[in-house]
């Protein structure tokens, strides 16, 4: 068993570490989330640097890497900041991904060399008003057919970044009589501006400088090519990013948690009560351990997932019990570095009380913690719960 990270592997975590600490200090990140503003500098960065397109193949102007890429650029971006980590996680993931696995030779050309420069960013519309984990069956969306194209009428609803994007990935129903949920559905690539498009962004707690949106579509004309894979078909072809969401998700998390213990460690050793400093208290010292052992587990088990897809094998389990660990622990961690701050972790000029609110995303989403254990139950062979 080899746990090193390859030579290129490893000069991109450190040309990352220098990245962040250059272009995303603490100061700007506090910033982003007080004023609720997308990291566009930072994407655009990112572009010239050539991570958009690192993960693709090279024939479309990528570099040939993969999923352990994807997790080690997204679980640094992500210790700075949950937004900026989410901010490269949805349009390469969710966008370009999608494209990668099951659009077109035409959709190829056209879309990946735009995300790689920048010029193109992406959000997954997928969850309904009604929806949350139960995709289908709150699916009312519609994408009726009109000449060779579509009209599509409907409203999704927690669709990060969508303001900020050019295009929706949007799953909708184009056959309202299939026999099963899972039959019927479509994906269409949507322009973000394309008439009959609304965007409502909303309030939330934390990750804020990515926003949030609801997003209506009335009447919206759609042509033929902006279908995605094969019509009818659309459920099956998302399980493939929604395995990539999962690793990702898991990144985030980890990013944050590893920041927490970072901070709580540093003021364990700075802040002196009782005459010596408190990480010399066992219970203080109990704490940090917990976090660091299980930050260490779940990083595991999110590379190994990584791997696995690397290796062409199925990690649809491991996947889920990675984010379902990460997010546990970003939880465990940003509660335990709020209780050795104390007050100082409450006050809003320190970050520990971002990557509380932060975290708190990872309960369910992208799928909760309690679905995504009745999924991993599951895949032993036992019955299914809901």
């Amino acid at each position: 068993m080899d746990f090193d990270l390859t030579d290129e592997q490893n000069m991109l975590r450190d040309t990352l570490e220098k990245f962040v600490k250059k272009e995303c200090p603490r100061e700007y990140c506090r910033q982003i989330d007080e004023e609720e503003r997308f990291p566009s500098e930072v994407f655009a960065k990112m572009a010239e640097l050539g991570w958009l397109a690192l993960p693709f193949p090279e024939e479309y102007g990528g570099y040939g890497g993969g999923i352990i890429d994807q997790l080690l650029i997204t679980e640094e971006l992500s210790k700075a900041s949950a937004s900026i980590g989410l901010s490269y996680f949805m349009s390469v993931c969710f966008g370009g991904k999608s494209i990668e696995f099951f659009g077109s030779e035409e959709q190829k050309r056209y879309y990946l060399p735009r995300l790689f420069s920048g010029q193109s960013m992406f959000a997954l519309a997928m969850t309904e008003p009604g929806g949350g984990t139960d995709v289908l069956g709150a699916l009312r969306t519609t994408a009726a057919r009109k000449g060779e194209g579509y009209i599509v009428n409907g409203q999704k609803m927690f669709i990060t970044s969508a303001h900020v994007a050019q295009h929706l990935i949007t799953l909708v129903k184009t056959d309202p009589h299939a026999r099963k949920k899972s039959d019927g559905c479509s994906i269409l690539i949507i322009d973000n501006d394309a008439p009959g498009v609304q965007l409502r962004r909303l309030k939330k707690l934390g990750i804020k400088a990515t926003g949030t949106n609801e997003v209506y579509f009335d009447g919206v004309e759609v042509p033929a090519n902006a279908l995605l894979g094969t019509e009818n078909r659309g459920w099956y072809h998302l399980t493939d990013t929604l395995n990539n969401e999962r690793v990702l998700a898991a990144g985030v998390a980890l990013g944050v948690a590893r920041a927490a213990f970072e901070d709580a460690l540093q003021y364990s050793k700075e802040r002196v009560a009782f005459g010596k400093p408190i990480g010399a208290f066992q219970v203080i010292q109990h704490y940090l351990a917990d976090m660091a052992t299980g930050i260490e587990m779940a990083r595991l088990l999110a590379y190994k997932a990584a791997w696995l897809q690397t290796q062409k094998r199925p990690n649809e389990r491991e996947s889920t019990m990675a984010k379902l660990a990460a997010a546990d622990v970003g939880f465990k961690a940003a509660t335990l570095g709020m209780r050795i701050m104390g007050g100082y972790g409450y006050m809003m000029e320190f970050d520990m009380q971002r990557y509380f609110r932060d975290v708190w995303l990872f309960a369910f989403g992208p799928v909760s913690q309690e679905m995504a254990r009745n999924f991993i139950a599951m895949s032993y062979g036992l019955p299914r719960s809901y």
